[in-house]
C-alpha cells in the first residue's frame, strides 16, 4: 500500500499555505527538550529496577512511560504529514521506523547470541534462540506471554526479555496509522467534494481522536480484566498495553486543546507528573495484581502530565527546567541504546556473579552499559538513521531492515539448534541398568521408613509450636541411609551416563500436563483424571500441588502393578488445604474453589487411600493482607490439618508425603554448564531440606487414619548433600519438581512404603 490519499480531490494550491501555517502552530510539532529529559527518568527507573536498588521496586514503570513518550512523538509524526501533505504514506513510515529501530537493535541481538554462546549453558541456547527470532520480527512479547507458566517459575530470565517491549510498540504502530488512514478517509469522504479534508486540520483532529478512542477505551478496559485474570501473560501481551501508548497519541490529538491550559496548570501537571512517576516507582512492586491494568494508570498518566505541562512554551521552565538539563538530555538521547544494552549485560553478569546480583555489581553493569550505548548512539543510530543512500528510497530502507531481520533470523536458528545436533553433555544410561531409586532399593532390599514421631529424632510440636526460624530436627534414617552404601553420594560424572539429559529436563513432566489434567494457577473447577486399572474396586486418590504432580508417575506405577484405580487431582500453586492461600501476594480465589470442588469430590469417591503431598511454603492470605512468619506456618499447617481431618472424619484415610527437598540451584541448568563437576550441583542437606518449615509434621499429629511418609532419604541418599543424579538419572527438572523419570523410579520404595501402612486385612 503506497499511502493513502482521499479519494476526493486534492485541496488547491491556495489551500496549502494555510495548512503551513497551521501545521506550525500545532503543539505536538518542535523538539522538546523536557520530553529528551522524560526519556532520562524512564530508562533511570528501569535500570536501578534492574540493578536491584532496594529502594526502586517499582521501577519496571519506566517501561510505561516509555509508551506514553513514544505514543505522543510518532503520533504527532503521523498527523503532521496528514495535516501538510493530506496523506500517511505508510511506506515512508515503516522505512523511518526501519532505519530508527532496527540497526541499534540488530547490533544488540546478534552481540548477545554471541554471549549467550559463549557464557551461557546450552541449556538456555534454544529459548534464547527461539526469542532473538522473536525480537527480530517484533513478537517476542508473545513468546514471553505463552511461556509465563508455573513450570518455568523458577528458571532465569532470559537476556532478550526487555525486547518485549520495542515488540508492543511496533505492533501498535502497525494497527494505529491503519486507524488513522481510515478515520481520515472517512472525514474526506463525509466533506463536498470541492474540498479536502485535509484543509481542515480541525476536523482530521476530531476524526483522529474517534480513532484513538476506539483503541484507549476497549485496550483499558481489557487491561483491567485480563490482569485479574490473568496477571502473568497479561505483563506481555499487546492488548493489555495497547492503551499505554493510546493515551501518548490521545496528548497529539488533543494538543490544541491541552495547550491551552493556563500556565500555572501547566507547570503544577509537570511536577506532579514528576512525583507521580517517582512514587510508583518507589511503592509499586513486581507482584502489583492490578499491573498494568488499573495500577498502570499512575505511571502513564503521569507521564502524559509531565507531557502537557510542556505544551505552549513551557518545556524549559517549570519541570521542564530540570529536565532539560544538558546531563538528562544526554541520557535522553542515549536512552533507546541504553536500554537495550544494559539487560543482556545484567543476566549475564548475574550468571557469571553465581546467578545471584547484588545491587553494587548491578549499578558497576548499568553504568558500564553507557559505554555501548553511546559507541550504539553515535556509530550506529544516527549514521543510520540519517544515511541519506537509504533515506532517498524507501524501498531501499526496508531492504536493509529486511536484511537486518534476515541475520538475526539466521542466527538465532544456529543458536537454537546447535545444542541438538551436537551430542548430549553426557551419554544416556545403558538400556536395562537398574537406574534411579530402584539402584538404592536393590542396595537397601527393604522398604523405605514412614516418619517416626515418637522417636527422639523429632520433637513433638503441635501445629501451634512450629515456628519458621526454629532448626528443624535432622530429618534422617541413618540405617537407611548406611544401606545405601554410598551410592547415592553425589560424584563429578556418572559412570555409564545419565537420563534425562539436562537440556531435555524442563520437558522432562508427568503426563498430566500434557492431558491437561495438572491444572494451571487460573482454573478453578476440579479435573479428575484416571490412570491405572478404570474397573478396579481399589480407588487411590492423588491431591494436592505440582509438587503431587511430581509423584504421579511413581503412583501410576504402583496401581498399575497392583491393579488400582488411580484418580488424580491436581493444581499448579495451589495446595490442598482449608485455607485461603496467596499468588502474588494477593488472593487466590481459584485456589479456594478448587479446594472445595476437590474435596467434595473425594467425599462423593469414597476412595480407599488419599495421597497428597503439598509445598510447605505457600502462602497464606488472611482477607485483606498474606500472613509472614510464624502466623503463616501455623495458620498453613491448620488448613492441611483440616482437610485431613474431614477425611478421616468420613472414614477415608490419608497418607502424607513429607514435601521433598529444595535445591539451591537450578539443577539441569548447572547439570547443563558443569557437566564434569557433578558435586557443583548439590546442595547441603540441611540448606535443602532439614531447615524448612515442614507444618505437615505438626498437622498429622493424632490424627486417626493419618500418618506421615518420609520419601526423601530416597531423593537425597546421603547424609550430608542432596545430589542432582541418583542412579544414572538426573533428578529435578528445576530447584523443586522431579522429573518423571526419576519420579517412576521410586515406585518400589513408595509403594513398599504404603503397603506397610496397610492393616491384616489389606485396607488402610
Amino acid at each position: 500500500m503506497a499511502g493513502y490519499t482521499p479519494s476526493v480531490p486534492q485541496a488547491s494550491t491556495t489551500a496549502a499555505a494555510p495548512r503551513a501555517a497551521s501545521q506550525a502552530k500545532l503543539p505536538f510539532t518542535g523538539f522538546r527538550p523536557d520530553i529528551q529529559g522524560l526519556r532520562a527518568v524512564a530508562v533511570g527507573v528501569v535500570l536501578l529496577f534492574h540493578a536491584n536498588f532496594p529502594f526502586m521496586p517499582g521501577g519496571f514503570v519506566g517501561v510505561d512511560v516509555f509508551f506514553v513518550i513514544s505514543g505522543y512523538l510518532i503520533t504527532g509524526l503521523l498527523l503532521r504529514e496528514a495535516i501538510t501533505t493530506g496523506r500517511i504514506d505508510l511506506p515512508d513510515f515503516y522505512a523511518r521506523r526501519a532505519r530508527r529501530i532496527l540497526p541499534a537493535a540488530t547490533v544488540v541481538l546478534v552481540a548477545t547470541l554471541a554471549l549467550t554462546a559463549i557464557f551461557l549453558p546450552q541449556i538456555r541456547w534454544q529459548q534464547i534462540g527461539i526469542e532473538a527470532a522473536g525480537a527480530a520480527v517484533y513478537v517476542v512479547n508473545w513468546i514471553l506471554a505463552g511461556g509465563t507458566d508455573y513450570l518455568n517459575a523458577d528458571t532465569a530470565a532470559s537476556p532478550l526479555q526487555h525486547f518485549w517491549t520495542l515488540s508492543v510498540e511496533e505492533q501498535f504502530y502497525i494497527v494505529w496509522p491503519l486507524i488513522l488512514i481510515v478515520m481520515l478517509w472517512i472525514a474526506g469522504r463525509t466533506l463536498k467534494k470541492t474540498h479536502a479534508a485535509f484543509a481542515e486540520p480541525g476536523r482530521t483532529l476530531r476524526f483522529a481522536g474517534v480513532g484513538v478512542l476506539l483503541i484507549l477505551v476497549p485496550s483499558l478496559i481489557w487491561s483491567v480484566y485480563y490482569t485479574t485474570a490473568h496477571p502473568a501473560p497479561a505483563y506481555f501481551v499487546t492488548t493489555t498495553r495497547l492503551w499505554e501508548l493510546a493515551i501518548g497519541a490521545a496528548l497529539a490529538v488533543f494538543a490544541v486543546q491541552i495547550a491551552r491550559i493556563p500556565d500555572w496548570l501547566g507547570y503544577l501537571l509537570g511536577w506532579a507528573g514528576l512525583v507521580g512517576i517517582l512514587v510508583a516507582s518507589l511503592f509499586y512492586t513486581s507482584s502489583a495484581p492490578a499491573f498494568p491494568g488499573s495500577a498502570g494508570l499512575l505511571p502513564t498518566l503521569s507521564a502524559a502530565a509531565v507531557i502537557a505541562g510542556g505544551m505552549n512554551g513551557r518545556a524549559t521552565r517549570g519541570a521542564g527546567r530540570l529536565l532539560g538539563l544538558r546531563p538528562m538530555r544526554w541520557i535522553g538521547d542515549i536512552s533507546y541504546s541504553l536500554y537495550l544494552w544494559h539487560w543482556p549485560l545484567i543476566v549475564v553478569g548475574t550468571y557469571l556473579l553465581g546467578g545471584e546480583l547484588r545491587f553494587r555489581w548491578g549499578l558497576v553493569i548499568v553504568v558500564f552499559a553507557i559505554l555501548p550505548a553511546w559507541l550504539s548512539y553515535r556509530f550506529i543510530e544516527n549514521p543510520f538513521r540519517d544515511w541519506k543512500a537509504l533515506k532517498a528510497s524507501a524501498k531501499r530502507s526496508l531492504g536493509a531492515g529486511a536484511g537486518l531481520v534476515a541475520v538475526t533470523l539466521a542466527l538465532a536458528t544456529v543458536i537454537a539448534y546447535v545444542p541438538r545436533m551436537t551430542a548430549p553433555e553426557v551419554p544416556e544410561a545403558e538400556t536395562g541398568t537398574p537406574i534411579g531409586a530402584e539402584v538404592l532399593f536393590e542396595a537397601a532390599q527393604s522398604g523405605s521408613r514412614t516418619v517416626d514421631l515418637d522417636a527422639q529424632s523429632y520433637s513433638y510440636r503441635t501445629a501451634g509450636d512450629l515456628h519458621v526460624g526454629e532448626e528443624m530436627p535432622l530429618i534422617l534414617d541413618q540405617d537407611l541411609i548406611a544401606s545405601f552404601e554410598g551410592i547415592g553420594a553425589p560424584t563429578d560424572e556418572v559412570e555409564g551416563g545419565f537420563t534425562p539429559a539436562a537440556i531435555d529436563a524442563r520437558k522432562d513432566n508427568p503426563v498430566l500436563y500434557e492431558m491437561g489434567c495438572q491444572l494451571d494457577e487460573d482454573t478453578a473447577e476440579p479435573k479428575p483424571c484416571v490412570f491405572g486399572d478404570e474397573q478396579s474396586d481399589t480407588t487411590i486418590m492423588l491431591v494436592g500441588d505440582s509438587h503431587a504432580a511430581s509423584w504421579m508417575p511413581a503412583l501410576d506405577a504402583i496401581a498399575e502393578k497392583n491393579g488400582w484405580r488411580l484418580v488424580t487431582n491436581t493444581k499448579s500453586g495451589c495446595s490442598f488445604a482449608d485455607v485461603s492461600q496467596t499468588r502474588f501476594g494477593g488472593a487466590f480465589p481459584a485456589c479456594d474453589e478448587w479446594n472445595e470442588g476437590v474435596l467434595e469430590q473425594i467425599l462423593d469417591e469414597q476412595p480407599a487411600l488419599v495421597v497428597t503431598i503439598n509445598a510447605g511454603r505457600r502462602g497464606v492470605w488472611a482477607g485483606d493482607h498474606s500472613l509472614k512468619g510464624d502466623e503463616k506456618v501455623r495458620a498453613f499447617g491448620q488448613g492441611l490439618r483440616s482437610h485431613w481431618s474431614t477425611l478421616n472424619d468420613a472414614g477415608i484415610p490419608v497418607r502424607v508425603l513429607m514435601d521433598t527437598a529444595e535445591m539451591h540451584t537450578d539443577v539441569p541448568e548447572c547439570v547443563s554448564a558443569n557437566p564434569t563437576q557433578l558435586t557443583e550441583c548439590a546442595t547441603p542437606r540441611e540448606d535443602a531440606l532439614d531447615t524448612r518449615p515442614h507444618p505437615e509434621i505438626a498437622a498429622v499429629q493424632d490424627l486417626p487414619a493419618t500418618e506421615l511418609i518420609n520419601m526423601n532419604d530416597w531423593i537425597c541418599p546421603d547424609a550430608e548433600y542432596c545430589p542432582a543424579i541418583v542412579g544414572n538419572v538426573l533428578v529435578w527438572r528445576d530447584t523443586d519438581h522431579l522429573t518423571a523419570t526419576f519420579s517412576r523410579t521410586l515406585a518400589l520404595p513408595l509403594e513398599d512404603a504404603l503397603l506397610a501402612t496397610q492393616k491384616a486385612d489389606g485396607s488402610w
